[in-house]
């Protein structure tokens, strides 16, 4: 008899899996399994079960132990695999990234289950059902809710009533429920939440969602700030998870998007189960999560980035809200990008998608304006042009000069003076301004000294209430010293404005103003941020100051008057994506003024009010703004009209770095003009703008091709002639295939 044999995939960075013999075990496609590697054991999973190998079967090692867990689908591998194809990134390292920390270690997952009751769908129950008396109405309460959601979880029997138990004794020796054990998942209350009233463009946006639900079609809503995106997405979903078994992926950008938009949707959606997944929760609370989600449990899941992976038997659709954000782009390990992944697992499930935003990528835009609409495949656009509360305007967009209206502490007149305006008028105020501590850097007047880091090509940024300079990229922190180290010089300043001062100059200049800062220094515990926005939902703040964790997503319906602080270090950076990551910085911030029935106003300080992006925002036309920005990325050849990837390398010593570089570029040379007809240009090693981080000296490689096939195709001979370089071990590098940032 022939033994069976494991091939596994470890979280090794070896491009290639490995056989195990299953001894004892019986093992199949998605099993975790403990082997025996280097003289460690990891953990592994089973991507094929199989009776030959390409090694001898005597030097096979058996596997320690399989767990009876099987934590991935075919849909799941076929994505992930996917991924690793395209990102060139080791399976085995793609695959167990993907999995909560609770399956990643050596014992098994532990879980909390709780009893759930599933009606009974018979011409005998539906005869039974009719017998019901009237007056039982905790019977008839309980039938309604299994109506609208066939399983109910004792949680959420609980919120219908005190005695559902013995209620639910009663409908099972009815045989009208059955019972069984499911996970536990965190249930919702139902809620009196007063259902806003659609206008033209949502409608019109739904049905045109609803029309296309079995099959593959991506869709752009495209909808001003305020104009009721979320409202559209609580609508569909509403539709699609009617059938039994359906379950819906939102995605959002950051941690902090989750609790407001977790509300709403639990408030408006209280019979479909819900989970969040972001690295705020505990590592149980995630795998709990996580399980619900990968069983069909859940049937609403809202996530960060990582989420795309979560394993979802019954997904109908999936929704990336703020799609243009940056913080879809992983920028360690496999440096996949969200959205563009959660765009894959659509089509390979052949099922909708809508990415929302109301500053869309300029890819994403080209993509539903310019690309062929010659079938199902290409996106569709859908425009919300209004607010969605009525009587809500946008915004009046204004530019302070200050080479006229001078600032003083950051803060000119003309922005004070709508201040006080708005705290006469009991409305509240946001100030924004990108940088938190106190002041970006310590300076010496006499001999020009600067706090730098001496780990990073980066200052100290100054933290007065802790007496601490502290750097924002590598965490080396340092007493702010009594004197310049290097002249002692007695006289040193902080210079410039971050949120911390701002926050200071503001308790001077109004005294009994609520002031509140919302910043990764202030909203360190768990619930923090949460908290804090209820302050301001309560009215018990007058001035929000904050970074851009308050840029998007928040509705203040009393706020409206939104400042700008410090924009112009942005308009002439070297990142040629630049542009559009302030416009759409901008834009975002501006919306969170005038969301209701008060006019809102936003005041931007600027030394160059008459720039084109800021005729653009004055205006508030995205579309020509865009439309302007592809013309130039078209006539550049910059992304979205050619394809990228970058090699990063760094070591303690830069020579090492740009040995190893020139060799690569002299392979990909090599390689382009034997096999590629000159399809991919390679453009000489440089260094980037953080030459040095974390003591380590950087350069990178930039490769650019007009088609995504000709830069695969190449990368695909290339990567393994890195890897075998000599040089290759003596530093780290990374591959980043449609890099965001230089």
């Amino acid at each position: 008899m022939q033994p069976t044999i494991l091939n596994i995939a470890l979280d090794v960075p070896l491009n290639r899996t490995f056989d195990y013999l299953s001894g004892d075990f019986n093992a199949h496609i998605g099993n975790r399994v403990i082997v025996p590697f280097a003289g460690r054991n990891l953990v592994g999973l089973v991507l094929e079960v199989k009776h030959t190998s390409d090694y001898p079967i005597e030097k096979l090692k058996p596997v320690s132990h399989v767990f009876d867990d099987i934590v991935f689908d075919t849909p799941s591998f076929n994505l992930l695999k996917f991924c690793a194809d395209y990102y060139h990134y080791p399976l085995g390292q793609a695959l167990i990234s993907a999995l909560p920390l609770r399956l990643r270690q050596l014992k098994p997952a532990i879980t909390r289950k709780q009893l759930a009751f599933q009606s009974v769908q018979t011409a005998d129950a539906c005869q039974i059902l009719a017998q019901i008396p009237a007056k039982k109405v905790l019977l008839h309460r309980i039938i309604a809710a299994m109506k609208a959601s066939p399983v109910l979880a004792a949680g959420d029997a609980a919120l219908i009533s005190t005695g559902w138990k013995k209620a639910m004794v009663e409908l099972k020796n009815m045989g009208l429920v059955t019972e069984h054990e499911v996970l536990a998942v965190k249930a919702s209350m139902p809620s009196s939440t007063i259902v806003p009233k659609l206008n033209g463009e949502q409608q019109q946006a739904i049905q045109s969602v609803l029309a296309l639900t079995h099959s593959f079609k991506p869709w752009l809503l495209h909808g001003i700030t305020g104009s009721g995106k979320t409202e559209v997405y609580i609508k569909i979903l509403q539709q699609i998870l009617q059938t039994a078994q359906s379950q819906v992926l939102v995605l959002v950008p950051e941690i902090n998007l989750t609790p407001q938009l977790e509300a709403r949707f639990r408030s408006r959606l209280s019979q479909y189960p819900l989970v969040t997944l972001h690295s705020n929760l505990s590592e149980n609370e995630r795998l709990q999560n996580w399980l619900a989600a990968s069983t069909g449990t859940a049937k609403i899941v809202i996530g960060t980035r990582l989420s795309v992976f979560t394993p979802m038997p019954y997904l109908k659709l999936i929704v990336v809200d703020e799609e243009h954000d940056g913080s879809y782009k992983q920028q360690d390990g496999m440096r996949y990008h969200a959205r563009d992944v959660a765009m894959v697992r659509a089509k390979q499930l052949n099922i909708p998608i809508i990415l929302g935003s109301a500053t869309p990528s300029l890819e994403t835009w080209n993509n539903a304006t310019r690309a062929s609409n010659t079938n199902k495949s290409q996106y569709g656009l859908l425009t919300l042009k209004q607010r969605a509360v009525q009587n809500a305007q946008l915004p009046s967009i204004f530019c302070i000069d200050i080479a006229k209206s001078p600032t003083e502490n950051g803060l000119s007149p003309l922005l004070v003076k709508a201040l006080r305006e708005r705290l006469k008028r009991g409305e509240q105020s946001l100030l924004f301004l990108n940088r938190r501590g106190y002041a970006p850097v310590l300076h010496c007047n006499a001999c020009q000294w600067v706090s730098s880091c001496t780990r990073c090509a980066a200052k100290l940024v100054v933290h007065l209430s802790q007496k601490r300079l502290k750097c924002h990229h590598c965490g080396l922190e340092q007493n702010i010293p009594l004197q310049c180290p290097s002249c002692g010089n007695a006289d040193i300043k902080p210079i410039g404005q971050a949120t911390q001062r701002l926050e200071q100059t503001l308790q001077a200049l109004l005294p009994n103003a609520r002031i509140a800062r919302v910043d990764r220094d202030s909203m360190r515990s768990k619930d923090a941020l949460t908290d804090m926005l209820a302050q301001v939902h309560a009215g018990a703040v007058d001035i929000l100051v904050g970074t851009q964790m308050l840029a998007k997503g928040h509705d203040f319906p009393n706020l409206t008057l939104v400042g700008v602080l410090d924009t112009d270090s942005a308009l002439y950076s070297p990142d040629f994506r630049a542009a559009e990551k302030l416009f759409a910085q901008l834009m975002q911030v501006a919306g969170r003024a005038g969301r209701a029935d008060k006019a809102g106003e936003v005041l931007i300080q600027t030394a160059f009010p008459q720039h084109v992006l800021f005729d653009a925002l004055r205006s508030q036309d995205y579309v020509s703004f865009a439309d302007a920005q592809l013309q130039e990325r078209i006539a550049m050849q910059f992304p979205p009209s050619s394809f990228f990837a970058l090699l990063r390398a760094e070591a303690a010593d830069f020579s090492v770095v740009n040995q190893f570089l020139t060799a690569a570029g002299n392979l990909a040379r090599t390689q382009k003009s034997i096999d590629l007809k000159h399809e991919v240009m390679v453009y000489d090693v440089i260094r980037p703008q953080m030459e040095r981080l974390k003591s380590m000296e950087r350069g990178q490689l930039l490769l650019q091709a007009d088609t995504r096939l000709a830069l695969q195709r190449l990368l695909k001979m290339w990567m393994p002639e890195i890897r075998g370089l000599p040089i290759a071990n003596k530093v780290r590098w990374s591959l980043d295939i449609d890099p965001l940032e230089f």
